[in-house]
């Protein structure tokens, strides 16, 4: 183990979700191969990337815990009144 391969990971990483590659598997060979990992991962297509969505139970959660946030705020109808 060389410390170039410490180095080299981040950037194959980077490298690798740019071409829409899974990161773990990257990671690993980057770990093993240092930047010699690079010369298939130029060979390698380039898929698109995957965005995750948030899920929609969770922001319907996050958006119930910031109402509730506001409205322990509000003690009057001209506090309302003036955040509108």
């Amino acid at each position: 183990m060389n410390w170039m391969n410490l180095i080299s990971i981040p950037f194959v990483l980077f490298f690798a979700w740019a071409k829409g590659r899974g990161l773990i598997r990257w990671l690993l060979i980057a770990y093993l191969l240092g930047f010699w990992s690079f010369i298939p991962l130029l060979i390698v297509k380039t898929r698109p990337v995957k965005l995750y969505k948030i899920p929609r139970s969770f922001t319907e959660f996050i958006t119930a815990r910031n109402f509730k946030k506001q409205l322990k705020e509000v003690r009057y109808p001209t506090d309302i009144q003036r955040e509108v």
